[in-house]
C-alpha cells in the first residue's frame, strides 16, 4: 500500500512539475489563455483542468503497457511511424522555442525585480545555462521536483491573499463577447501536452500497475486545475497587474516583502531550471548528429539569444499559441484513440 501511494505521488508531482513552469508561475500564461477573457476564461480554465486529468490518465495508462517507454514508442501507437516522427520533430522545435522564452522571461524578471536592463537577465541566465551544458550538470533539472511543492504553496498563498484583499463582490465586465476563450483553453492544453508526453511516458514505469499510473495522472491534473483556477481568480480581480510581464510577481509584493522575496527566488529558479531542461534536450539532440557537446552547448546558447530579446509577453503569446494549435492535433489523436478503443 505504501509503495503504491508513493508511486502515485511521484507520478503526480512529475506531472505538476512539468506543467508548473516559469510561464505558469509568472502568471503570463494564465493571463494570456484565461484571465483576459474574464468570466468565460474561468470556464475555459475548468475545461482545461478536466482535460489535464483525462489526458494525463490516458497517456500514463497506455504508456505503462509499453515495453519501450519512450515518447516515440507512445506516439507510434497513436499516429503510426510517420505521424510520430513529425510530432517528435514538433516537440523538439518547441523545446528550442521554450528555451528562448525562458531567456526572455529572465530578462523581464531582472527589469521588474532589480530595475536592471533586459540584456542583464538574458546574459546572466544564458551563461548559467552554458555552464550547465558544458559540465553536464543534469542534477540542476531535478530542482524542478523540489520547486514544484514550494511553488504550489507560494502560488496559492499569493492568490488567496490577493483574493481576500480584493473587492470580489463586483464582477468585472466580460472582455470578449466572442467564443475565443474555448480555443485558447484548448491551445493551452495542447502545447503543455507536447512537453508532458516527453516526461509522462517514461514516468509510467514508476507505477506498479496501470491503474495507479492513471490515478497519478488524474491527481496531477486536479492539482494543476486548482492552482490555475485560483490564480485566474486572483488575476481576474486584480486587473491592475495585467500590463506587467510578470503579473503574479506583482501580486506577491502585495502579500508582503517575505512573500515577494521567496516568490521572486522561486520564479527565477523556475525560469532557470526550465531553460536548462529544455536547452539540454536540444544539446543532446545536436550531439546525436555528431556535434561535440561543447560546440552544441555554445551553439544553442548563442542561437537562442537573438529571439530572447523579444518582449516576454509578446514572444509567449505568438509562439505558445502557434504550438498550442499543433498540440491540439496531439490532444485530438489521444482522445480519438481512446474513443475508438473505448478503454484506457
Amino acid at each position: 500500500m505504501k509503495k503504491r501511494a508513493g508511486s502515485l505521488l511521484k507520478i503526480a508531482s512529475i506531472y505538476v512539475g512539468t506543467v508548473l513552469g516559469a510561464g505558469f508561475a509568472s502568471g503570463q500564461e494564465l493571463l494570456l489563455f484565461f484571465a483576459r477573457f474574464s468570466r468565460r476564461g474561468l470556464v475555459g480554465c475548468l475545461l482545461a483542468g478536466a482535460l489535464f486529468c483525462i489526458l494525463g490518465a490516458l497517456i500514463l495508462s497506455r504508456s505503462h503497457s509499453l515495453c519501450k517507454k519512450t515518447p516515440k514508442a507512445y506516439l507510434n501507437t497513436i499516429f503510426g511511424d510517420s505521424g510520430a516522427r513529425v510530432l517528435s520533430a514538433v516537440i523538439m522545435v518547441f523545446l528550442c522555442v521554450s528555451f528562448c522564452v525562458m531567456l526572455s522571461g529572465s530578462g523581464a524578471f531582472f527589469v521588474e525585480r532589480f530595475s536592471l536592463p533586459v540584456y542583464a537577465g538574458i546574459v546572466v541566465t544564458t551563461l548559467l545555462c552554458l555552464l550547465v551544458f558544458l559540465f553536464d550538470l543534469k542534477g540542476l533539472s531535478v530542482l524542478n521536483l523540489i520547486l514544484a511543492p514550494i511553488m504550489l504553496v507560494g502560488t496559492l498563498y499569493v492568490c488567496f491573499y490577493a483574493l481576500v484583499t480584493s473587492n470580489t463582490s463586483v464582477w468585472l465586465p466580460q472582455v470578449s463577447s466572442h467564443g475565443r476563450f474555448l480555443p485558447y483553453a484548448l491551445f493551452y492544453v495542447g502545447y503543455n501536452m507536447l512537453t508532458s508526453v516527453a516526461v509522462l511516458v517514461p514516468a509510467a514505469g514508476l507505477s506498479p500497475d496501470k491503474k495507479i499510473a492513471a490515478f497519478g495522472g488524474v491527481l496531477g491534473g486536479l492539482v494543476l486545475s486548482c492552482m490555475a483556477f485560483f490564480a485566474c481568480l486572483a488575476l481576474y480581480f486584480n486587473h491592475g497587474v495585467w500590463n506587467s510581464d510578470l503579473p503574479l510577481l506583482l501580486l506577491s509584493e502585495k502579500a508582503g516583502m517575505v512573500a515577494y522575496f521567496v516568490y521572486s527566488a522561486v520564479l527565477y529558479m523556475a525560469m532557470l531550471t526550465t531553460a536548462v531542461s529544455t536547452g539540454f534536450s536540444v544539446v543532446q539532440s545536436l550531439q546525436s548528429t555528431g556535434m561535440s557537446q561543447k560546440k552544441a552547448a555554445v551553439f544553442v546558447c548563442i542561437a537562442g539569444m537573438p529571439l530572447s530579446f523579444i518582449k516576454f509577453s509578446v514572444l509567449m503569446k505568438n509562439t505558445y499559441v502557434f504550438f498550442g494549435v499543433l498540440g491540439v492535433v496531439l490532444v485530438g489523436g489521444i482522445l480519438w484513440n481512446w474513443f475508438r478503443d473505448a478503454s484506457f
